[in-house]
């Protein structure tokens, strides 16, 4: 989910949906319906960016289906799968006090009663609670993310401080 900090990324595309280049986007953010106040979007692939108009959007399932311009049928629809769909920074929902992006996150480093520990090295969303993972050369750690462990989490310094018993690290 890494890219230049200019966009943030709001999902990812699963695949097509019918034969005339519907795509089927995993929305990776907390409401989908944000979709609908959508002009554009920026396809990102390795680290190649593309920007696209959406003609149509709409809920399917737990997916969102859009069409954008210049993508009439399934074929140029499947060369897209995989891509993740990002938009300008600018435009990102506001945040609550204690919400971060996953994109903020990534690469922090995670200091556990002032030793360093790790990276965060992705964040798996389990539902109720979002789980992070540190990574420490070889070792692995996930951990909930929540506020009993993590005390501080300081995007603009660089830095989140926590205290996780040892108990939760060895599992």
């Amino acid at each position: 989910m890494e890219n230049n900090n200019r966009l943030i990324i709001i999902g990812r595309i699963l695949g097509v949906h019918g034969i005339k280049g519907e795509l089927k986007v995993l929305p990776l953010t907390d409401d989908p319906g944000r979709f609908y106040d959508l002009d554009s979007i920026t396809l990102i692939h390795d680290k190649a960016e593309t920007d696209y108009k959406i003609t149509n959007c709409r809920l399917h399932k737990s997916n969102v289906l859009l069409f954008l311009e210049g993508i009439t049928n399934r074929n140029d629809a499947e060369t897209l799968t995989g891509r993740e769909v990002g938009i300008p920074k600018e435009l990102a929902v506001s945040l609550a006090e204690d919400e971060f992006f996953i994109e903020d996150l990534l690469g922090l480093p995670v200091y556990n009663d002032g030793q360093l520990l790790g990276k965060i090295t992705d964040v798996m969303q389990a539902g109720g609670v979002d789980v992070y993972t540190i990574t420490t050369g070889k070792k692995i750690y996930c951990v909930p993310a929540r506020k009993l462990y993590f005390t501080e989490i300081n995007v603009k310094a660089g830095r989140i401080d926590a205290s996780i018993p040892q108990e939760i690290l060895d599992l």
